[in-house]
């Protein structure tokens, strides 16, 4: 065998380890906590984790004393405020330009749109208006203090205009109650959209996953 075979049979066996290894660490690492010693509130705020499985978003009171998102995310902008503008939870998601503005649904994913939200792709908020939270969302509950250090990280992932509010992408809805803002960071394997879950929680001193880039480990800690 040559010796360019030979490495290209080596490159092909890395190659195709990478998926394995990826997994294993995403196992290990989300089974492990960060904050280990950090404990559920008796009282305070509650904060849900609502997930399709793959894509985990936080749901929060539509405003608070440490966060009123309706000044940040003006329910103005939704195709139907007069029906959502008094909805009192708010669901926010970071993720993928490409996935999120392009793939609503599974049918409309492609290799090509998945190679573009795995290069390095910009990113989004996914802001919702809810009457209600999630039936099935999981629940934790941060005292004032954390509930306040989750609020600045997720106001710090939205890209700001000149007068420090979050910039609006208009025309961009799935439905009537929701908009899109451009957002800080990008989407890669290791940041993904639950990792930036796992990332709120962990600003707040919340027991979580040491590594979350799916969406189940982020369920583990709840109530530890």
């Amino acid at each position: 065998m040559t010796p360019f075979l030979r490495a290209l049979g080596r490159g092909a066996a890395i190659a195709a380890a990478l998926p394995a290894c990826y997994l294993l660490a995403a196992l290990i690492l989300g089974l492990l906590p960060a904050n280990r010693d950090a404990r559920p509130a008796a009282a305070g705020v509650p904060v849900y984790l609502d997930s399709n499985g793959v894509h985990t978003s936080l749901v929060l009171p539509a405003q608070t004393a440490a966060a009123d998102w309706k000044a940040q995310f003006p329910p103005e902008r939704l195709r139907r405020s007069d029906r959502f503008g008094g909805a009192p939870y708010v669901a926010i998601g970071w993720g993928s330009r490409a996935f999120y503005l392009e793939t609503r649904n599974w049918s409309d994913l492609t290799p090509g749109k998945t190679l573009a939200a795995l290069a390095y792709d910009r990113s989004v908020l996914h802001v919702e208006y809810l009457w209600q939270a999630p039936a099935n969302a999981g629940l934790l509950l941060l005292a004032p203090d954390q509930y306040a250090r989750l609020a600045d990280f997720v106001r710090r992932s939205a890209a700001t205009d000149a007068a420090g509010l979050p910039r609006w992408l208009p025309g961009r809805h799935y439905d009537d109650n929701d908009a899109f803002y451009q957002a800080m960071g990008r989407y890669t394997p290791i940041q993904t959209c639950n990792q930036w879950v796992r990332d709120a929680l962990d600003a707040a001193g919340a027991r979580t996953a040491l590594w979350a880039p799916f969406s189940q480990p982020l369920f583990w800690h709840i109530g530890h």
